[in-house]
């Protein structure tokens, strides 16, 4: 078995969670539309999207999409626990048990 294509994987849900935990950062310093493009935390969304989507393309060519498509569903799971770390949202009980399922689930469906 190659471990690359799973590697890509983790990349893809990695980057995929700091994408977004990025732009929301962005989004939060700078309201107004033409601020955002000099944001810094905006184009780390840009090129972790450029490189997901890359990532992405390698990944799908490699391993089951019925195992590959569910995997992505970790970044559900990541985002709040990234946005509670990084930027102090709260998290309550039931997004917990909430992330537990995901978590569960995706290990469930992508067992090897």
């Amino acid at each position: 078995m190659n471990v690359l294509p799973w590697i890509f994987l983790l990349l893809v849900v990695v980057l995929g969670t700091v994408g977004q935990v990025s732009l929301k950062y962005a989004l939060y310093n700078n309201a107004s539309a033409p601020k955002i493009f000099n944001s810094y935390y905006f184009w780390i969304w840009s090129i972790c999207y450029v490189i997901v989507t890359l990532l992405w393309l390698v990944v799908l060519r490699t391993i089951p999409l019925s195992q590959a498509f569910p995997a992505l569903g970790l970044t559900f799971a990541l985002v709040p626990l990234a946005s509670h770390q990084i930027l102090k949202e709260k998290i309550v009980f039931g997004q917990w048990i909430g992330i537990a399922i995901i978590i569960t689930g995706v290990c469930l469906v992508v067992q090897m």
